[in-house]
């Protein structure tokens, strides 16, 4: 009876020892365990480097899945070029995922930064943006961003109704909150499109619109592309070309009165011979 009861002491004493080792080697294990191995990237990225991305976070990324700082991960992210949001989460047991959300570029502001098509500005290589040549210029107070782009949208889809191959390439407000704008094409050279200050009973966008309807019977008036449009005026606008200048009227009479300026410019060059 004394050997058996001495031989459980002995076990007893064994296992005690065996769980006191495996007690104080645990936290060592437990960290090796949990600590960060992996960081994913998921979403639709398209301008973001991965090897920038990762230098960007630095060594927020340091840590083990219950100590890791999701909020400094999130802080570093968004300081990278392109990244509009991220979602950051553990993945047990040792990785982190990272979700990423990129900005769209539409359009390049005054500054060098770039506008989303949110009418959000971020900072960004431009040369990175998809087909970085056809990007529009906005000019105007950083604040007027995205009336900026919500005009421009405007314009861009009312002149596409007209001209399908010709886009506009340039909006600007100034101080005096002054408008103008910039259209061309593959066809017709740039032309510079001022619409002047917003009314309550003429709007830019009824103004431009009297401009773009009558544009192509401008261009075979004037056989050419006007180099400028003047259509501050509440009831026509001018067309110039180096030494031409062409009214015309918003009236059925439009188009007669037009061909007419036209014919009297052309007998005074004539006479002036």
């Amino acid at each position: 009876m004394k050997r058996i009861l001495k031989a459980v002491l002995v076990a007893f004493a064994v296992l005690m020892l065996l769980a006191a080792v495996a007690v104080s080697s645990f936290p060592r294990y437990a960290e090796s365990f949990f600590t960060i191995r992996a960081v994913e990237l998921t979403g639709e990225i398209d301008h973001i480097s991965s090897v920038h991305f990762r230098r960007a976070l630095g060594n927020t990324t340091s840590g083990t899945f219950f100590n890791i700082d999701l909020a400094a991960i999130r802080e570093a992210a968004l300081k990278a070029p392109w990244v509009k949001a991220v979602n950051v989460r553990r993945v047990w047991p040792n990785k982190i995922n990272i979700e990423i959300t990129e900005y769209k570029a539409l359009a390049l502001w005054e500054d060098g930064r770039l506008v989303s098509v949110d009418g959000e500005l971020f900072a960004a290589n431009p040369e990175e943006a998809d087909n970085p040549m056809a990007l529009p210029e906005f000019f105007g107070r950083a604040e007027m961003v995205q009336e900026v782009t919500r005009r421009y949208k405007r314009f861009n889809k009312m002149l596409q109704v007209v001209m399908p191959k010709a886009r506009v390439t340039e909006v600007s407000v100034n101080d005096r909150d002054s408008w103008a704008l910039a259209i061309s094409s593959d066809e017709i050279p740039p032309t510079r499109i001022e619409l002047g200050v917003e009314h309550e009973n003429w709007t830019l966008e009824d103004r431009f619109g009297i401009v773009i309807v009558q544009y192509p019977d401008v261009v075979k008036l004037m056989k050419g592309a006007p180099s400028s449009i003047d259509a501050r005026y509440e009831l026509a606008f001018s067309a110039t070309l180096p030494e031409k200048s062409l009214r015309i009227y918003r009236s059925q009479d439009g188009r007669r009165q037009a061909a007419e300026s036209i014919a009297e410019s052309n007998r005074q060059t004539s006479g002036a011979r």
